[in-house]
């Protein structure tokens, strides 16, 4: 009885530690940096169709994307080490993504959705269908009826497509033994990439090399399990991020080239990581990293709304500016708060229930 005790807390004490790879301050700034410069990246377009030439609005339309790229390279690295070194099942796994993506995104899909059916023209560029609804609830890869392309109903859900195929291969590869699991994993992004466009149709959304970018980040999760990247010191640090911004300056505008974004992006994300201990206090930064997969999400349908009231009430375009940002953080506050914590607690205390003698404090 007693070693089964050892051996349970043993394996609590391993998720504790597994857990901490996800509160990585350097990982909370960096999300929070990706998701915002693409929340200025689209008030530029959806405000002013990029057509403002000032040094910022210029570097918002030319290098903005990025954030994106940023996003799937950290993905590739925290799924990876959050899922590595513990015998998670693939059941348990699927249910904490699908916990963890879904329901947010559900909610806002189904927001957008009634905005388009009762007030149209707010929120430009999507087109409400029922088929159309199903599939981006469903997360699959669809024209949207409005023209645009292959972006569902809140199209930045374009990305969370990918993310859920991702998701797929890296549940597949938990049936491998774990020697086996990283080789399994680029062998599916490369078969997605080969196989999927020959189904024909929509499908061809999956012949996008930006899947690479979720294998930089393993790979990046691999050296920082090694112990290498804790090495680096500052002055190679600054090299890195210099190198990765001079690469994406010579790929600009960004277009979700994985080797012309995803790398330097792998770069930055190494950089950060070697230099954690900067990142000790970095106070409101880390709510808005807790916060930016709900700021990614709301974020555009948040823009719509406050054009909408500059257009009714005669807001000034600072005014305009300072009141959408405020609302988005709220709104991802909000959606943080009240759907994507609880769900994800909930799911994780009814799949890893604590032993009685854990729970009763003993």
């Amino acid at each position: 009885m007693k070693d089964s005790k050892w051996r349970e807390l043993s394996v609590y004490s391993l998720l504790f530690l597994q857990t901490t790879y996800l509160m990585l301050n350097s990982i909370q700034a960096l999300r929070a940096l990706a998701a915002w410069i693409v929340v200025f990246h689209h008030y530029m377009q959806v405000a002013y169709k990029f057509s403002l030439t000032d040094p910022v609005s210029v570097a918002l339309f030319k290098y903005g994307a990025i954030g994106v790229d940023l996003f799937f390279v950290i993905s590739g690295f925290v799924i990876y080490l959050s899922s590595s070194g513990k015998s998670q099942t693939p059941k348990v796994f699927a249910a904490h993504r699908i916990a963890r993506i879904a329901p947010a995104y559900w909610l806002f899909t189904l927001i957008t959705t009634a905005t388009l059916i009762l007030a149209p023209g707010i929120v430009p560029l999507t087109i409400y269908t029922p088929e159309f609804l199903l599939k981006s609830l469903l997360f699959i890869p669809a024209q949207n009826p409005s023209g645009i392309g292959m972006y569902p109903i809140v199209t930045m859900g374009w990305t969370l497509n990918y993310e859920m195929a991702f998701y797929a291969i890296f549940f597949l590869s938990l049936y491998l033994p774990a020697k086996f699991r990283v080789s399994a994993i680029i062998a599916g992004v490369l078969l997605m990439r080969a196989l999927l466009p020959y189904i024909g149709g929509d499908f061809i959304f999956f012949k996008n090399k930006i899947v690479y970018e979720f294998l930089f980040g393993i790979g990046v999760a691999l050296i920082y399990q090694k112990g290498y990247i804790s090495k680096i010191p500052p002055y190679v640090a600054a090299l890195l991020v210099a190198l990765a911004f001079w690469r994406v300056h010579v790929n600009s505008p960004v277009d979700h080239d994985p080797y012309g974004a995803g790398l330097p992006c792998a770069a930055i994300l190494i950089a950060a990581l070697s230099q954690e201990r900067l990142f000790s206090k970095i106070g409101f930064l880390g709510k808005l990293g807790d916060w930016s997969y709900s700021t990614y999400l709301c974020h555009v349908l948040v823009i719509c709304y406050g054009l909408r009231l500059q257009q009714q009430i005669g807001l000034s375009s600072l005014a305009t500016f300072l009141i959408i940002t405020a609302s988005i953080a709220i709104a991802s506050w909000a959606s943080f708060s009240l759907i994507e914590r609880p769900i994800s607690r909930f799911a994780k205390n009814y799949l890893n229930p604590k032993p009685a003698y854990l729970a009763s404090g003993q």
